[in-house]
């Protein structure tokens, strides 16, 4: 239900003009409608069932003969009956015309010319994204010939930051099949519990969805002991809750100085832009390698992420 939602507002958002259109032929055409069986009620049904058994016996004619025969009949109608049925058809016509330039006409999606050969490797494949890659073209990105497997998703900031495309993201990935996790991006000077609640508020896992994750990337103002302790809590309440261990987002730099030593329980997602190869002592389980993925649907480019495992131990690591 909510997919369908996410689609309308979708469809209402680039098609305004055509949705106002649509919306007043269809309160003109009840306005004729009603009128219509207004005069049929005031005139009784035989009239009506006249003209029903007269367009029977057209059926058997031939073209010069039935269009006299029309013609004829609808001469014999009063005009100001004759008008409103005729605007009637015309609105239909109309109607249907104008659904059909919007159901098969050209999509609204840049073409984009993917690069596979940075994602082309023996390790299972995925992105992730935020409200920074603007609005994407799920069904665009489910065509890719990136083998995309799993989508990480930015839900919240801080204490009371939300990602604006994470509900849109969120229920079309899993609408087109993706494994799909929400990362809370930690801001290390504001207060943890409020950020986990923040987080929480908004993200509901369901079977199948990947752990949570908390994105980590900056120090504190109040120190490093501040800092460890605040994401430590985070990601034990996180474990508590939610009932799986989660993981842990950060730069590579960042986590040498900051955090090594003090999350080794948790998953480790590093990030370290340097290409497809292995990121050398530190146990990962994804390796962002890149931030130049382009993929049709998305007009930015995105962020590129290795499994450091297979499919099935990917989804073993899911709720």
């Amino acid at each position: 239900m909510r997919y369908f939602f996410y689609t309308f507002l979708d469809f209402a958002r680039n098609h305004p003009f055509q949705i106002i259109l649509m919306a007043m032929i269809g309160l003109i055409s009840l306005a004729l409608l009603g009128y219509l069986i207004h005069y049929v009620g005031a005139h009784g049904f035989g009239k009506m069932t006249e003209r029903l058994r007269f367009l029977y016996k057209l059926s058997n004619e031939k073209p010069t003969v039935l269009f006299n025969r029309i013609y004829t009949q609808l001469k014999s109608i009063a005009l100001r009956h004759r008008v409103p049925a005729l605007l009637l058809a015309l609105l239909v016509v109309l109607k249907m015309l104008l659904l059909f330039s919007l159901v098969f006409g050209k999509s609204d999606s840049p073409i984009i010319s993917e690069n596979l050969a940075i994602s082309d490797s023996h390790y299972i494949f995925g992105i992730d994204i935020s409200h920074y890659n603007g609005e994407i073209d799920w069904e665009q990105v489910s065509t890719s010939h990136h083998r995309i497997e799993f989508v990480f998703i930015r839900a919240t900031m801080g204490t009371n930051g939300l990602d604006k495309h994470f509900a849109r993201n969120w229920v079309y990935s899993k609408h087109h099949n993706f494994i799909r996790g929400a990362y809370h991006y930690y801001r290390p000077n504001e207060d943890w519990q409020k950020q986990f609640r923040n987080y929480t508020s908004i993200v509901k896992i369901d079977s199948g969805d990947f752990v949570p994750i908390l994105d980590v990337e900056k120090s504190s103002l109040h120190g490093r002991k501040f800092l460890r302790e605040g994401v430590l809590n985070w990601l034990k309440m996180a474990e508590q809750t939610y009932g799986v261990k989660p993981m842990i987002y950060t730069g590579l730099t960042f986590y040498n100085l900051h955090l090594k030593g003090y999350v080794d329980e948790y998953p480790l997602w590093i990030a370290a832009y340097s290409g497809k190869h292995k990121v050398e002592d530190v146990d990962w389980t994804f390796h962002q390698f890149t931030e130049k993925v382009r993929i049709k649907g998305v007009k930015s480019t995105v962020d590129g992420n290795n499994f450091n495992g297979d499919l099935e131990a990917l989804r073993k690591m899911c709720k």
